[in-house]
């Protein structure tokens, strides 16, 4: 393949990457772990040879370099840094200082728009939950940031003293537990699904109309078992915006 892509998703608790074909994302080729899964995903017999190399990170910069150095060592290609801008796609950033806006955050707003249109909501659920919005015209409308479901339990958990860990999974609806453990992974919910509510009823109240919900992040899939809301779940949001110029 000539015109293979490397995307890289730098994150607060792990690597993403994936493979694009010119403008194609390429699912199957997907992945994410720590950075030894990622080296190993990298060896030239497992692997395409990149013609371009995109990296967004949020994390350290001692982190985002030993995957740059990785790369420029496999294929001697420096990745291409990604930053927020002021204006991707059809999308107008809401931060006074665009810049400050971080970037995963920025990425899946704009892949958000140019996969499932606008008005839309986006709703990550990762080390911190976040929602941002953006209206019909394009223009970000700007957002909350929140600590995520496994931030919340941990922090619960130390609290408690809990002998075991709440998990998630377990949690089945938001009704009222029976149980320490059972009360704070339905807590952890109600207080995720009740963010989202009132945050999406700003939008629709601000806009006029109801906004498309779309979700990613590492803990949607144990958020969304244990809530009813109409959604679409598209884990490559990040890496679609990394495509959108």
């Amino acid at each position: 393949m000539t015109d293979a892509r490397l995307l890289i998703d730098i994150g607060n608790s792990r690597i993403k990457w994936a493979w694009a074909k010119g403008r194609e994302l390429l699912p199957e080729r997907a992945g994410n772990g720590e950075f030894p899964d990622f080296e190993r995903a990298c060896r030239p017999a497992a692997a395409l040879r990149p013609v371009e190399v995109l990296l967004a990170s949020v994390a350290g910069a001692d982190r985002a370099r030993q995957v740059a150095e990785l790369c420029t060592m496999r294929w001697g290609i420096a990745p291409r840094v990604l930053r927020s801008r002021e204006q991707q796609g059809g999308v107008r950033n809401g931060y006074a200082e665009p810049a400050q806006l971080g970037v995963d955050r920025w990425l899946a707003i704009v892949g958000a728009v140019a996969a499932h249109g606008k008005p839309v909501v986006v709703w990550d659920l990762g080390t911190a939950s976040t929602l941002d919005a953006v209206d019909a015209s394009g223009q970000h409308l700007g957002g909350w940031i929140l600590p995520g479901p496994t931030t919340m339990l941990d922090a619960l958990v130390r609290g408690t003293k809990l002998k075991v860990p709440p998990d998630l999974q377990q949690a089945g609806s938001i009704t009222p537990g029976h149980s320490t453990a059972e009360c704070i992974r339905r807590g952890v919910l109600a207080a995720q699904a009740g963010a989202l509510n009132r945050f999406m009823e700003h939008v629709a109240g601000h806009i006029g109309a109801e906004p498309r919900l779309v979700v990613v992040g590492g803990a949607a899939n144990d958020v969304l078992a244990g809530l009813d809301i109409e959604h679409i779940r598209d884990p490559l949001l990040v890496f679609r915006g990394m495509l959108v110029e």
